[in-house]
C-alpha cells in the first residue's frame, strides 16, 4: 500500500498550499521530538518533520488566519506548531483520516506556490501512518458514526450521501449537474484546469462521461468541494442532510475581488448546456437526499480514493 502511495505522490508531485503573502513568517519552527527515535510520539514526529514544511513561503502565507468563505484556514489562526497540528488533525479532510491516500495534504492538485518534493511527501505521509497507528491504539480514535441513524452526525451523513452518490448515475446525468465542469472562467472552462494535467487537479473534469467526476464526489477528500451539512431539528433531535455548497462554489469565484486567493474569477450563476449550473445541482441533490431518507442507499462509507473510477461508481 505505501509504494503505491508514494508511486502516485512521486508522479504527482503535488503542492499543499503555498502562497505567499497575508502574514509574517515567524521564523523555524521548533519541536522536542526526533524522526530517528523510535519512541517519538506521533506529535513530536509532527513538530520535527512536519511542521518545519508548512511555513509562510509554503504554507501559512494564505492558510492561517480567521476562516473565510473562499479559503481554508486549516493551519488555525497563529503561526505555531500547536495551531498548525491541532488544525490538520481535527480536520478529516486535510488528514483523510490519517490516510495518506485520503488526505487533501497530499492530495491537492497544485495551484500557487512550490510542490512537494518526494521526501517531503514522504515525510507527512510517514507522519499521517504515525497518527494512525497511535489512533488505533485508543489515542484519539474519532468517534465513529451512529450505525442505526447516520444521519445524527456530519461524517455519517457525508459517508451516507457517498454511498447514495454510487447509485445515482441516472440523476447525475438527467438533471446535467455535470455542467458544472462546463462552467466558464476568465482562463477557460472549469475542465480545463480540473482534469488530469490540469493545475487544479482531476477533479471536476469530462473524464469517462463525467462519470470520473462522479467518483471523486465520493470521496472523503472531495465530497465537501460541492456539497455541505446542513442542520434539521426535529424534536428537539439535530440530524443532518446534504445541500449544494452553493457559497463555497461562488466564493471560489470571487476570490481575487475579495483578496482571498488567485482562483480565476467566474459566476457561478451560469447558464450551461440549457441549465442553471447551481439549479441543475440543487434538484440532483433534492433526488439523492430523497433516495438517503427512504433507505435505497448501499451501507454508508466513502468510496476509497485508490480505487478505480468511472462506470464502476454509477449503478443506478
Amino acid at each position: 500500500m505505501r509504494t503505491h502511495i508514494l508511486a502516485t505522490l512521486a508522479m504527482a508531485m503535488i503542492g499543499s498550499a503555498g502562497c505567499v503573502g497575508g502574514l509574517t513568517d515567524a521564523g523555524p519552527m521548533t519541536g522536542s521530538g526526533s524522526d530517528t527515535n523510535p519512541d517519538a510520539t506521533p506529535r513530536q514526529q509532527f513538530d520535527r518533520t512536519v511542521a518545519p514544511l508548512l511555513v509562510s513561503e509554503r504554507c501559512a502565507g494564505c492558510h492561517v488566519g480567521p476562516e473565510t468563505g473562499a479559503t481554508n484556514m486549516f493551519l488555525g489562526t497563529a503561526n505555531s506548531n500547536d495551531s498548525f497540528y491541532a488544525g490538520i488533525t481535527n480536520d478529516r479532510a486535510i488528514n483523510g483520516n490519517f490516510n495518506p491516500a485520503a488526505a487533501a495534504l497530499l492530495a491537492k492538485g497544485q495551484h500557487e506556490g512550490p510542490k512537494w518534493s518526494v521526501a517531503e511527501a514522504a515525510t507527512i505521509s510517514d507522519w499521517l501512518d504515525a497518527e494512525s497507528a497511535g489512533r488505533d491504539t485508543g489515542s484519539g480514535t474519532p468517534t465513529q458514526p451512529n450505525p442505526t441513524n447516520p444521519a445524527l452526525s456530519v461524517t455519517g451523513a457525508e459517508e451516507q450521501w457517498a454511498a447514495c452518490l454510487s447509485v445515482s448515475q441516472t440523476e447525475f446525468t438527467t438533471t446535467k449537474a455535470y455542467a458544472i465542469a462546463d462552467m466558464q472562467t476568465e482562463n477557460g472552462r472549469c475542465y480545463s484546469c480540473h482534469e488530469p494535467g490540469g493545475a487544479g487537479g482531476a477533479y471536476w473534469g469530462r473524464n469517462n462521461q463525467y462519470l470520473d467526476m462522479l467518483s471523486k464526489w465520493q470521496t472523503e477528500v472531495f465530497i465537501t468541494g460541492a456539497f455541505q451539512a446542513q442542520t434539521v431539528s426535529t424534536g428537539g433531535t439535530v440530524s443532518y442532510t446534504m445541500a449544494v455548497a452553493s457559497n463555497k462554489i461562488c466564493s471560489k469565484g470571487k476570490e481575487q475581488d475579495n483578496s482571498a486567493g488567485t482562483h480565476p474569477k467566474f459566476d457561478c450563476n451560469q447558464n450551461v448546456d440549457g441549465v442553471v449550473v447551481l439549479d441543475a445541482m440543487a434538484s440532483f441533490t433534492t433526488m439523492v437526499q430523497a433516495k438517503a431518507d427512504s433507505g435505497a442507499c448501499p451501507t454508508p462509507a466513502f468510496r476509497d480514493p485508490t480505487a478505480g473510477s468511472g462506470s464502476g461508481s454509477g449503478a443506478n
